[in-house]
Protein backbone atom coordinates (compact mmCIF):
# COMPACT_ATOMS: atom_id res chain seq x y z
CA UNK A 1 0.00 0.00 0.00
CA UNK A 2 1.30 3.39 -0.88
CA UNK A 3 2.44 5.41 1.97
CA UNK A 4 1.52 8.84 2.87
CA UNK A 5 3.85 11.70 3.71
CA UNK A 6 2.92 14.63 5.52
CA UNK A 7 5.28 17.46 5.66
CA UNK A 8 4.91 20.08 8.20
CA UNK A 9 7.23 22.60 9.89
CA UNK A 10 9.51 22.03 12.50
CA UNK A 11 7.15 23.32 15.07
CA UNK A 12 5.58 21.90 17.61
CA UNK A 13 2.23 23.29 16.23
CA UNK A 14 3.26 22.19 12.66
CA UNK A 15 3.64 19.07 13.88
CA UNK A 16 0.56 18.19 16.20
CA UNK A 17 -1.39 19.97 12.93
CA UNK A 18 0.11 17.28 11.22
CA UNK A 19 -1.42 14.40 13.79
CA UNK A 20 -4.34 15.94 13.53
CA UNK A 21 -4.64 16.09 9.64
CA UNK A 22 -3.94 12.53 9.71
CA UNK A 23 -6.79 11.33 11.92
CA UNK A 24 -9.12 14.04 10.10
CA UNK A 25 -8.09 12.45 6.61
CA UNK A 26 -8.53 9.04 8.14
CA UNK A 27 -4.84 7.91 7.24
CA UNK A 28 -3.81 4.55 8.59
CA UNK A 29 -0.74 5.08 11.35
CA UNK A 30 1.06 2.17 9.58
CA UNK A 31 1.22 3.91 6.41
CA UNK A 32 1.68 7.39 7.62
CA UNK A 33 4.99 9.26 8.26
CA UNK A 34 5.26 12.66 9.52
CA UNK A 35 8.07 14.56 7.92
CA UNK A 36 9.50 17.54 9.12
CA UNK A 37 11.19 20.24 6.73
CA UNK A 38 12.10 19.55 3.09
CA UNK A 39 14.10 16.32 2.15
CA UNK A 40 14.71 13.97 -0.43
CA UNK A 41 11.47 12.71 -2.16
CA UNK A 42 10.63 9.02 -2.09
CA UNK A 43 9.24 6.31 -4.27
CA UNK A 44 5.54 5.13 -4.21
CA UNK A 45 4.66 7.61 -1.41
CA UNK A 46 2.22 10.63 -1.67
CA UNK A 47 3.35 13.79 -0.03
CA UNK A 48 0.72 16.25 1.35
CA UNK A 49 1.72 19.57 2.61
CA UNK A 50 0.07 20.67 6.39
CA UNK A 51 0.09 24.04 7.29
CA UNK A 52 0.46 24.95 10.95
CA UNK A 53 -2.72 25.90 12.72
CA UNK A 54 -2.27 27.02 16.28
CA UNK A 55 -6.26 26.03 16.79
CA UNK A 56 -6.08 22.71 14.98
CA UNK A 57 -2.43 21.71 17.49
CA UNK A 58 -4.18 23.08 20.31
CA UNK A 59 -6.95 20.05 20.05
CA UNK A 60 -4.73 17.93 19.73
CA UNK A 61 -3.05 18.94 22.50
CA UNK A 62 -6.15 18.84 25.07
CA UNK A 63 -6.66 15.58 23.52
CA UNK A 64 -3.56 14.06 24.74
CA UNK A 65 -3.69 15.93 28.23
CA UNK A 66 -7.97 14.30 28.69
CA UNK A 67 -6.69 11.03 27.35
CA UNK A 68 -3.08 10.22 29.12
CA UNK A 69 -2.27 13.12 31.36
CA UNK A 70 0.07 16.45 32.32
CA UNK A 71 2.67 13.73 32.51
CA UNK A 72 2.65 12.07 29.13
CA UNK A 73 1.53 16.07 27.57
CA UNK A 74 4.98 17.47 28.89
CA UNK A 75 6.85 14.35 27.98
CA UNK A 76 5.31 15.25 24.57
CA UNK A 77 6.56 18.78 24.52
CA UNK A 78 10.08 18.27 25.49
CA UNK A 79 10.13 15.30 22.08
CA UNK A 80 8.86 18.14 20.10
CA UNK A 81 11.90 20.56 21.42
CA UNK A 82 14.66 17.90 20.52
CA UNK A 83 16.86 18.74 17.04
CA UNK A 84 15.55 15.06 15.50
CA UNK A 85 13.92 14.38 11.97
CA UNK A 86 12.41 11.78 13.37
CA UNK A 87 10.10 13.08 16.23
CA UNK A 88 7.35 14.11 14.34
CA UNK A 89 6.92 10.33 13.36
CA UNK A 90 7.40 9.25 17.00
CA UNK A 91 5.01 11.73 18.71
CA UNK A 92 2.25 10.78 16.33
CA UNK A 93 2.91 6.88 16.54
CA UNK A 94 3.18 7.07 20.59
CA UNK A 95 -0.46 9.66 19.99
CA UNK A 96 -1.95 6.47 17.87
CA UNK A 97 -0.45 3.74 19.80
CA UNK A 98 -2.22 5.57 23.04
CA UNK A 99 -5.47 6.41 21.01
CA UNK A 100 -5.60 2.86 20.24
CA UNK A 101 -5.96 1.78 23.31
CA UNK A 102 -3.27 -1.32 23.13
CA UNK A 103 -1.06 0.48 26.19
CA UNK A 104 -2.12 -0.49 29.14
CA UNK A 105 -1.30 1.76 32.42
CA UNK A 106 0.31 5.41 31.51
CA UNK A 107 1.27 5.74 27.87
CA UNK A 108 4.91 6.86 28.47
CA UNK A 109 5.32 3.85 30.33
CA UNK A 110 4.89 1.26 27.01
CA UNK A 111 8.78 1.54 26.22
CA UNK A 112 8.08 -1.91 24.94
CA UNK A 113 6.63 0.07 21.70
CA UNK A 114 9.81 1.45 19.64
CA UNK A 115 7.99 5.25 18.74
CA UNK A 116 7.52 5.66 22.69
CA UNK A 117 10.25 4.68 23.79
CA UNK A 118 12.33 6.92 20.94
CA UNK A 119 9.53 9.86 22.37
CA UNK A 120 10.98 8.85 26.03
CA UNK A 121 14.27 9.05 24.80
CA UNK A 122 14.08 12.73 23.20
CA UNK A 123 11.96 14.21 25.66
CA UNK A 124 14.48 13.12 28.53
CA UNK A 125 17.24 14.52 26.22
CA UNK A 126 15.82 17.76 25.94
CA UNK A 127 14.80 17.75 29.60
CA UNK A 128 18.38 17.56 30.75
CA UNK A 129 19.49 19.74 28.20
CA UNK A 130 17.21 22.83 29.63
CA UNK A 131 18.14 21.60 33.05
CA UNK A 132 21.35 22.41 31.87
CA UNK A 133 20.75 25.77 31.19
CA UNK A 134 19.57 26.73 34.52
CA UNK A 135 22.72 26.01 35.65
CA UNK A 136 24.65 27.40 32.97
CA UNK A 137 22.98 30.94 31.53
CA UNK A 138 25.42 33.79 32.63
CA UNK A 139 24.00 37.16 32.60
CA UNK A 140 25.05 39.85 31.72
CA UNK A 141 24.77 44.07 32.59
CA UNK A 142 24.32 46.33 29.88
CA UNK A 143 24.43 49.76 29.85
CA UNK A 144 21.01 50.97 30.57
CA UNK A 145 20.50 48.26 33.50
CA UNK A 146 19.58 45.16 31.10
CA UNK A 147 20.72 41.86 32.25
CA UNK A 148 21.57 40.20 28.72
CA UNK A 149 22.06 35.98 28.26
CA UNK A 150 23.43 33.96 25.02
CA UNK A 151 22.67 30.28 24.94
CA UNK A 152 23.07 27.74 22.38
CA UNK A 153 21.44 24.31 23.30
CA UNK A 154 21.63 21.41 21.78
CA UNK A 155 17.81 21.44 21.40
CA UNK A 156 15.04 24.31 21.38
CA UNK A 157 14.73 24.60 25.21
CA UNK A 158 14.41 28.29 25.66
CA UNK A 159 10.43 27.97 26.38
CA UNK A 160 11.73 25.89 29.55
CA UNK A 161 14.12 27.59 30.41
CA UNK A 162 12.45 31.03 30.48
CA UNK A 163 9.80 30.40 33.07
CA UNK A 164 12.32 29.71 35.61
CA UNK A 165 14.26 32.94 35.09
CA UNK A 166 11.05 34.79 34.85
CA UNK A 167 10.22 33.63 38.96
CA UNK A 168 13.68 34.26 40.23
CA UNK A 169 13.82 37.63 38.74
CA UNK A 170 10.51 38.81 38.65
CA UNK A 171 11.57 42.88 39.05
CA UNK A 172 14.54 42.95 36.33
CA UNK A 173 14.44 43.65 32.30
CA UNK A 174 16.66 40.76 31.02
CA UNK A 175 16.78 38.99 27.47
CA UNK A 176 17.85 35.19 26.95
CA UNK A 177 19.11 34.74 22.92
CA UNK A 178 19.55 31.47 21.39
CA UNK A 179 21.96 32.07 18.81
CA UNK A 180 21.92 29.02 16.89
CA UNK A 181 18.02 29.19 16.24
CA UNK A 182 17.92 33.21 16.17
CA UNK A 183 14.94 33.31 19.25
CA UNK A 184 15.03 35.77 22.19
CA UNK A 185 13.06 35.72 25.30
CA UNK A 186 12.19 38.84 26.18
CA UNK A 187 10.87 39.85 30.44
CA UNK A 188 10.32 43.14 31.52
CA UNK A 189 9.92 43.64 34.88
CA UNK A 190 6.74 42.76 36.57
CA UNK A 191 5.63 41.92 33.21
CA UNK A 192 5.30 38.50 31.52
CA UNK A 193 7.66 36.61 29.23
CA UNK A 194 7.14 36.03 25.24
CA UNK A 195 9.11 34.93 22.67
CA UNK A 196 10.41 36.34 19.70
CA UNK A 197 11.93 35.22 16.30
CA UNK A 198 14.65 37.09 15.15
CA UNK A 199 15.78 38.20 11.10
CA UNK A 200 19.14 38.85 10.54
CA UNK A 201 18.98 42.52 11.26
CA UNK A 202 17.40 41.98 14.65
CA UNK A 203 20.32 39.25 15.44
CA UNK A 204 22.98 41.67 14.66
CA UNK A 205 21.51 44.70 16.73
CA UNK A 206 21.40 41.97 19.61
CA UNK A 207 24.79 40.79 18.94
CA UNK A 208 25.87 44.18 19.32
CA UNK A 209 24.29 44.83 22.44
CA UNK A 210 26.05 42.19 24.22
CA UNK A 211 29.39 43.98 23.74
CA UNK A 212 28.02 47.22 25.29
CA UNK A 213 28.29 46.25 29.51
CA UNK A 214 28.30 48.38 31.93
CA UNK A 215 31.03 49.73 33.67
CA UNK A 216 30.15 47.95 37.40
CA UNK A 217 29.04 44.69 34.91
CA UNK A 218 32.94 44.49 33.75
CA UNK A 219 33.86 45.21 37.26
CA UNK A 220 32.33 42.20 38.98
CA UNK A 221 32.91 39.83 36.15
CA UNK A 222 36.29 40.33 36.63
CA UNK A 223 36.00 39.45 40.23
CA UNK A 224 33.67 36.92 39.46
CA UNK A 225 36.76 34.95 37.14
CA UNK A 226 39.35 35.71 39.92
CA UNK A 227 37.05 33.88 42.73
CA UNK A 228 36.43 31.09 40.35
CA UNK A 229 40.42 30.78 40.04
CA UNK A 230 40.79 31.01 43.70
CA UNK A 231 38.20 28.08 44.46
CA UNK A 232 40.81 25.92 42.55
CA UNK A 233 43.30 23.66 43.86
CA UNK A 234 46.09 23.41 41.85
CA UNK A 235 47.45 19.68 43.08
CA UNK A 236 44.43 18.36 42.44
CA UNK A 237 43.28 19.95 38.92
CA UNK A 238 41.60 16.98 36.77
CA UNK A 239 40.13 18.63 32.99
CA UNK A 240 39.29 15.46 32.44
CA UNK A 241 37.06 15.64 35.58
CA UNK A 242 35.63 18.84 34.75
CA UNK A 243 34.38 18.28 30.91
CA UNK A 244 32.19 16.02 32.48
CA UNK A 245 30.46 18.53 34.51
CA UNK A 246 30.82 20.78 32.37
CA UNK A 247 31.25 20.28 28.73
CA UNK A 248 33.63 22.21 26.55
CA UNK A 249 30.00 23.52 24.32
CA UNK A 250 28.54 25.06 26.92
CA UNK A 251 31.76 27.62 28.27
CA UNK A 252 31.40 29.80 25.13
CA UNK A 253 29.04 32.21 26.85
CA UNK A 254 30.30 32.08 30.39
CA UNK A 255 31.96 35.07 32.27
CA UNK A 256 34.51 32.83 34.06
CA UNK A 257 35.71 31.40 30.80
CA UNK A 258 35.62 34.80 28.88
CA UNK A 259 38.97 35.50 28.95
CA UNK A 260 42.22 34.44 30.83
CA UNK A 261 42.84 35.96 34.57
Amino acid sequence: MEETILVCEDSPEGILTAVYRAYEWKLKPEHTRIQVGAADLCLFAAYREVTADAGVAGKVANTVKRRFGQDAWEDICFALAAEAKEKGQAVYRTIAAGLSGRIRGKLMGGLADDDIRRTFELSRHVHSEAHRMLMFVRFRELEGKLLFARIEPDANVLEFVMPHFADRFPLENFVIMDVRRGIAGIHEARRDWFLVRLDREERERFSSMALRYSEEELEMAELFRHFCVSLGIRERKNLSLQQQFLPLKYRRFMTEFDAPV
